[in-house]
Parts: structure tokens; sequence; C-alpha cells
């Protein structure tokens, strides 16, 4: 069993993630890359065309907000995709059947093959379905989990036979779950902060440069040794 201050501060550590810093906005080079991934362009491509270095998308495929945003639009995408094969459902399925019963071998066993797939019969040895991150919070834990697999795993209360240890193990894998992804959020929130600041500095002489004119320019147009006169009020 446990005492009310194990209880008192498990409570107090899901309080911190209620009280979590709202999520920052991507930079527009960060949507852009978004959009360009969906659309199936490689990392590679994707820095040639938003014009960061392809370090930088590498990057941000481990920024937590980076990485929802790209999955929630994905999954859009994947949704308006199902559908329309939903549309397609029955012609689908009538070309199954005649390839089924075609009397070339190949055909009817690639419409057999096309079938068992399709019901969930043929090579499921192993495969496991993948559930994206698509909100910060999630993409955060992953890649913690992913960084410090044996850390945050702890003792594994399934190898525990006594019940009392096996549910105190979960009680502090619970803890450290709590704790550890309140700290990840914010130091994610700080370097999202960051790569807007930088986003903007790097925004900043484009404009500065459409918008300043200097006395040298100014100069070309006159003769040399003269310059131009003050305008009078």
């Amino acid at each position: 069993m446990f005492d009310e201050a194990t209880e008192k501060e498990l409570d107090n550590m899901q309080k911190r993630l209620w009280d979590r810093s709202p999520a920052p906005q991507l930079t527009p080079e960060q949507l852009n890359a978004i959009d360009l991934l969906i659309l199936g362009k490689t990392d590679r491509e994707v820095s040639e065309i938003v014009g960061v270095r392809r370090e930088t998308i590498t990057k941000w495929h481990k920024n937590p907000f980076f990485t929802a945003d790209l999955n929630t639009k994905r999954e859009a995408l994947w949704e308006d995709s199902k559908l329309r094969l939903r549309a397609l459902a029955s012609e689908a399925v009538n070309v199954l059947t005649n390839g089924l019963h075609s009397e070339d071998e190949k055909i009817a066993i690639s419409a057999a093959v096309h079938i068992l797939k399709t019901v969930g019969l043929y090579d499921v040895a192993g495969k496991t379905s993948i559930t994206l991150p698509k909100t910060p919070e999630e993409a955060v834990w992953a890649q913690a989990l992913e960084d410090n697999t044996n850390s945050l795993k702890g003792s594994r209360p399934d190898a525990l036979t006594e019940f009392s240890t096996r549910n105190w193990a979960e009680k502090v894998g619970a803890k450290i779950s709590a704790q550890v992804l309140a700290i990840e959020y914010e130091k994610a929130v700080k370097e999202q902060k960051r790569e807007l600041k930088d986003s903007k500095n790097r925004a900043k002489p484009q404009e500065d440069l459409s918008q300043h004119i200097t006395i040298e320019e100014v100069e070309e147009d006159f003769p040399q040794g003269q310059s131009p006169e003050p305008i009078k009020a």
C-alpha cells in the first residue's frame, strides 16, 4: 500500500501537466516543410525548397510540435484517400470476384492473395498497427521513450510476482512518467520558441534590405564629386 505523501506527490505531478505552457506556433518554414513532406518530398528536396539545411529538417522531425502537426495533416489526407477508395470498393470487389474465377491461374492466384490480405488472413505474423503521435504530448513521450528507453521503463512490473511490490513499481513508473513528460514538454516549448526567434531574425534582414536605401546607392545617381542637395522644407 502507499502512504498519503506518495499519492499527493503523484497528484502534483499530474497537475503540472495540466499547468503546462501553451504550445508555441510553428514557423513559416516549418509549415511549408510540412506541406511539402505531405506531398511526398524527401528531406533533401524540402530543405532546398524551404531554404534551410538538411540537418534542420532532421531536427524538426524530433520537434514534438512539428511532428504532431505533420501527423495530424497526414492522417487527414489518409482519411480523405480512404473515403475515396471506399467509394470504389464495390467495383473492386467485382473485379476480384471475376479474377478469382479466371481461367488464367496467375490472375486467380493474384486475386485470391488480395482477398486474403483484405480480410487479414495473409502474412499477418509479426505485423502490428502503428499509431503515430498526433499531439505534442504524445510526440514528446514517444521521443523520450526512444531516447531513454531503459531508464524510463525502470523495473518491469510484469516480472515481479508479489502483488504489493508490483503495484509499487507501477506507481513509481507513473510518477517518473509524469515527471519526465512535464520536463521534456517544457524543454520542447523552449526549443520551439528559440526556433521562432531564429525564423524572425532570418526574415528581418530581407525586410530591411527591401526597404532601406543607403547613401552610397543614392550617390551612384550623381556625377563623381557631387552629392545630392538637401531637400528644402
